[in-house]
């Protein structure tokens, strides 16, 4: 579990998220952090939670979202829903910082994985340049999270069939999902 404060900097897309609830402080309601994104080209890539509903509440600068197939911006104040299963990307859509709260719910311990892993990873330059991560990386940490986070590129069942080998080669190659270096879980309770 990440201690609630603690604070992960993505510096190769521009992102800090702060965490302010957990599966574990909430009794799995609420997975929330503040994400602040400072302005540029990144944009989170398209992707669906499938068993959550997300919300992007807009704290300060300006926020653009794709859900589904409505484009949009928010602006502080606004509150953004994405239902459960439904694709979505986002972006800061302004010139300055964008603060936004993250809201998950139900709250899973993937996301909290996800998140340690690729800030952790762009933490060591370990991203691609678009914020991808690369084919090995990505498959085994995105088959230990699938329950919170799905890539819709390539299609599910290309997925399903693909990123299980994928994933087993890319831990016989030494990619994990969880990295010591970048947790605040006791080692004994590492995944791989």
């Amino acid at each position: 579990m990440i201690a609630l404060g603690t604070e992960i900097d993505s510096p190769q897309t521009g992102e800090r998220l702060v965490i302010r609830s957990t599966a574990e402080s909430s009794n799995g309601e609420l997975f929330q952090a503040e994400l602040l994104a400072q302005p540029g080209s990144y944009v989170v890539r398209s992707h669906l939670h499938p068993s959550q509903e997300e919300r992007f509440v807009v704290l300060e600068g300006t926020y653009g979202y794709k859900i589904g197939d409505r484009t949009g911006i928010g602006r502080p104040g606004d509150t953004i829903v994405c239902p459960v299963g439904v694709a979505h990307s986002q972006w800061n859509a302004g010139p300055g910082l964008m603060r936004i709260y993250y809201e998950h719910r139900p709250a899973l311990e993937s996301a909290e994985l996800f998140f340690e892993t690729y800030f952790g990873l762009s933490r060591d330059g370990k991203l691609l340049p678009s914020g991808d991560m690369r084919l090995l990386q990505a498959a085994v940490l995105l088959t230990a999270v699938a329950d919170f986070i799905r890539i819709t590129s390539p299609p599910r069942p290309v997925q399903d069939l693909g990123f299980p080998l994928l994933a087993a080669i890319g831990r016989r190659r030494g990619y994990r999902a969880r990295y010591m270096r970048y947790s605040s879980r006791p080692a004994a309770q590492e995944r791989g």
